[in-house]
């Protein structure tokens, strides 16, 4: 079933809201454990608005991984007004609700309503939200996104965690593309795989840190990824050529 992007208005966040909640009771009390796209809620006139040059899409779809889905979603809201939209919580709702069975419940995060729900009075929360997050990093970095989206559109990695909510990270198209090249293997298709296991040596974890030192003296969010690896130790520059 294909239908034209729209947004929730106040009462369909709010219907909405109240699904998310009775969902998560259901998987708690062992009910369901699947769940469906509430289409009485996204195809109800009165509870949303339209948008203008917004796309279609097939609320029966499924994606291989978050790539996948970032893509698609970023191909049919591409046109609309962006300045308006980026940080609107009823279109993001709805986009949540309309592909809900890719995103709840989360493989990690179970039950977690902020990954698919979004509260317009807490912003500083929106990282956390599947059907948003994921269309942000593909849209900020593109196709060097994949590093970061190699998972389960309902799998928050510890890296994508890190990067949705560090400034240092979030910025820098440079910072993700050194990223890829230590730690993530593109594999068939636009899937990958981890290449470092936490506790190695050159880490991400030891990663971040370089690259907070790098900030005290270095205008890091103007660098290449080249320039970024240049800078770090050699641990780093030696996983660049092992992960080749």
């Amino acid at each position: 079933m294909k239908l034209k992007i729209r947004k929730f208005n106040q009462k369909g966040n709010e219907i909405f809201s109240n699904f998310v909640k009775n969902s998560k009771r259901e998987f708690t009390s062992k009910k369901k454990s699947k769940f469906k796209t509430p289409i009485n809620i996204i195809n109800d006139k009165s509870l949303t608005e339209p948008i203008n040059l917004a796309g279609e899409i097939d609320v029966n779809k499924t994606f291989e991984n978050a790539f996948e889905y970032a893509v698609y979603i970023n191909d049919k809201i591409k046109d609309i007004d962006l300045k308006k939209y980026r940080w609107d919580d009823g279109l993001f709702n709805w986009i949540s609700a309309a592909l809900f069975p890719n995103f709840f419940p989360g493989i990690r995060s179970g039950i977690d309503e902020k990954r698919v729900f979004l509260s317009d009075v807490s912003k500083s929360k929106w990282r956390r939200h599947f059907a948003r997050t994921l269309w942000e990093i593909y849209h900020v970095y593109g196709e060097a996104s994949l590093c970061l989206l190699f998972k389960e559109t309902n799998n928050f990695s510890d890296e994508l965690e890190t990067v949705s909510k560090s400034p240092i990270m979030f910025s820098c198209k440079g910072i993700v593309e050194a990223y890829s090249d230590m730690y993530f293997k593109k594999e068939k298709g636009n899937t990958g795989k981890q290449t470092y296991k936490r506790g190695e040596v050159a880490d991400f974890r030891n990663f971040i840190d370089e690259l907070y030192q790098l900030e005290l003296n270095l205008d890091i969010f103007r660098m290449s990824k080249n320039q970024i690896i240049a800078k770090l130790n050699v641990a780093f520059n030696d996983r660049v050529k092992k992960n080749k």
